[in-house]
């Protein structure tokens, strides 16, 4: 234990701005159920530790997956980096080593508490493929990794993230409580809740009662058809809906409605539209070892209006909001004495309706920003010579592939034309290195589209080869494949994943005539990894049967799959009914399943569809009267008609 408290000592040597407070009412571990580098470059993981420590009564301290030397985490960071457990250059102490001779029970990072004497443990999960570590924490902590095995004496187990609340059921029997949507208003709730009961049973309910924003699995009965699809969601208490909505933060303007007003000069609209001082997710702890941690990361703006049909970040965050440029400058500017860096997140950086103003203002204090990626046509030369001027080498764009026929399956409406002519415009500035993100195993992909992905990638070389003429260098185009994994609350959530030998068959094939052309560096995920992404975000509750016993016996999927008997192909491999109740149902996500339908069979018929407008009247979809305008418990979700009647938002 002791070498285990040294290497968490020495952590917090190299952090700035964590904290420990003694004696609180209530104390809550903050999980991230990945090595420490990745989860210290993780926003909303942040953003909650800095949001539960913010409320007097509460202390938050945060726990990790223990770092290992023989088996590091490896996964594509959202500024294109490959995210390995690399801040152990002063810590060679393998923690899960350790733990493991010791049998010490998991860890807190800020006091080395046990976590199981915690009263709440809050898992923060972004990535479906994390489950199987959640699992592996649960056991290392001695508290009883199924919910129904637990008793009052052991902490409320809550899971909240994006991947928990795009489909809650593969992980519903290990936890208490699932947070179904943004921790930024749902997690002073929480705590509200917690102190205001007396027991875990009165808690849980009076959770589930306020109809939006938390499910409580215990609260429902499961009943299955003798197919295996699902029957039915049975309430087992007066009060708790049939279906749980999904609770968003309102204080953000809809960057439709904004950005309407701002090209028309409606400067009172806009003023009403920024009246609120927003919440921007941000680097809360300077953690120069982590990933990333060389530069202060702040959210930009949630969602994407393109409504690109396998991207479940664009459809789950709808409406599309941003966070207004004065209170990103005003968060910039305290963080400018620590680095020089900025990392803008966002799904669609330009989609900002003031990001002119916002590079200017980076600019004025001499940051050097970075972006995660950038949708290719709305790259902005103003965004462009920002780079240069950060000296930034490389870009990431996202083409998807290398067929117009099929961008227009997946609803991303550009030619390739226009993508070589945009990537152009990017080497003409001297960035000469371009990361492509592309996939393979799309609905209606044939090997001509496949082959059709060669040819733009030899095209966009042969333009940066040209630019590169003029600057004396010559750069790379990486691209990264990887296959579709249909998701939840997506146009594609009814689609079968590609077979795993054809999506191997398909990727080998690209991969290898891809690497056959010069100054080309090619990435590609297993086909195995891609099924085993689609069997933890669309399985249903039977799935934590194959999550337990995967970390149980060290990761071993294909024996837990022989362990439990459970069937991965109901899951992934068939192409689901409209009448199917899907598991993910049980979360309303204000999505209408009419709309949703529409755009599925758009896709088969390779139909484009207009980008989401964000105003507050639209009921095309149906997110905004459920999510941002309907009715809501008083206290829960801010949700705030904005009253303009000007047809300029109507």
């Amino acid at each position: 234990m002791k070498k285990i408290v040294e290497s968490y000592k020495r952590k917090l040597a190299a952090e700035e701005g964590w904290m420990l407070k003694r004696g609180a009412q209530l104390r809550i571990a903050l999980c991230y159920p990945n090595l420490y580098n990745i989860g210290m470059a993780n926003l909303g993981f942040q953003a909650m530790y800095e949001i539960f420590n913010n409320i007097p009564e509460v202390s938050c301290e945060r726990v990790f997956l223990p770092d290992s030397v023989r088996s590091p985490t490896v996964r594509e960071g959202p500024f294109g980096k490959r995210a390995l457990a690399n801040a152990r250059a002063s810590d060679t102490v393998d923690e899960m080593q350790e733990y493991e001779r010791t049998r010490t029970p998991l860890l807190s990072l800020e006091s080395q508490t046990k976590l199981r004497d915690f009263d709440v443990i809050a898992f923060s999960i972004s990535f479906e493929t994390d489950y199987v570590n959640l699992a592996r924490m649960l056991q290392m902590s001695g508290v009883p990794v199924w919910a129904k095995d637990r008793t009052k004496h052991d902490p409320l187990i809550v899971m909240g993230g994006a991947a928990s609340f795009l489909n809650p059921e593969p992980i519903a029997e290990f936890t208490d409580l699932i947070a179904v949507g943004e921790g930024e208003i749902l997690g002073p709730k929480l705590v509200d809740v917690i102190l205001e009961n007396e027991t875990k049973d009165e808690v849980l309910l009076a959770l589930a009662q306020q109809g939006r924003g938390f499910y409580v699995p215990s609260l429902y009965d499961v009943s299955y058809n003798e197919d295996g699809t699902i029957a039915a969601y049975t309430p087992r208490a007066e009060g708790v809906p049939a279906r749980v909505g999904r609770a968003i933060s309102a204080e953000s303007p809809k960057e439709g409605s904004l950005r309407r007003a701002i090209r028309r000069g409606e400067t009172e609209i806009v003023a009403q539209l920024k009246r609120d001082e927003v919440f921007a997710p941000s680097t809360t702890i300077w953690a120069p070892q982590a990933e990333m941690g060389d530069r202060f990361l702040i959210e930009i703006s949630r969602g994407c209006s393109q409504g690109c049909r396998f991207c479940w970040a664009g459809y789950n965050y709808w409406p599309p909001r941003v966070v207004p440029a004065r209170d990103i400058l005003a968060k910039a500017a305290e963080w400018r004495g620590k680095t020089d860096k900025i990392g803008l997140v966002s799904t669609a950086v330009c989609d900002h309706p003031e990001i002119s103003q916002i590079l200017k203002g980076l600019r004025a204090m001499d940051y050097r920003i970075s972006v995660s990626s950038l949708r290719l046509d709305q790259i902005s030369e103003e965004l462009l010579d920002a780079l240069v001027e950060s000296r930034d080498q490389q870009i990431a764009v996202a083409p998807e592939t290398g067929s117009d026929r099929l961008r227009r399956v997946i609803n991303k409406n550009l030619t390739n034309d226009e993508i070589v002519d945009i990537c152009g415009a990017v080497f003409d500035r001297g960035m000469l290195t371009v990361k492509l993100y592309m996939m393979v195993g799309l609905p209606t992909e044939t090997n001509e589209d496949l082959a059709e992905m060669i040819t733009l990638v030899e095209r966009i070389k042969d333009r940066m080869l040209e630019a590169g003429k003029r600057f004396g260098r010559a750069g790379k185009i990486i691209p990264s494949l990887n296959g579709l994994v249909p998701k939840p609350n997506t146009p594609f959530q009814w689609e079968a994943i590609c077979d795993e030998k054809e999506l191997k068959r398909r990727l080998k094939w690209v991969s290898k005539n891809l690497a056959r052309i010069p100054n080309v560096e090619v990435r590609a995920m297993s086909a195995r990894i891609a099924h085993e992404q689609a069997l933890f975000s669309s399985g249903d509750r039977r799935i934590a049967r194959v999550i337990e016993a995967t970390a149980r016996l060290k990761g071993d999927l294909n024996a837990a799959l022989r362990e439990t008997q459970v069937d991965p192909h109901f899951h992934t491999s068939r192409r689901r009914s409209y009448e199917e109740i899907l598991p993910w149902e049980i979360v309303d996500s204000g999505l209408s399943r009419e709309f949703m339908q529409r755009e599925d069979e758009r896709a088969h018929e390779a139909r484009s569809t207009a980008p989401c407008p964000s105003v507050n009247q639209c009921t095309r979809c149906g997110v905004c009267p459920t999510t941002w305008l309907g009715e809501a418990p008083a206290g829960l979700v801010q949700l705030q008609a904005y009253a303009v009647t000007t047809p300029a938002v109507a």
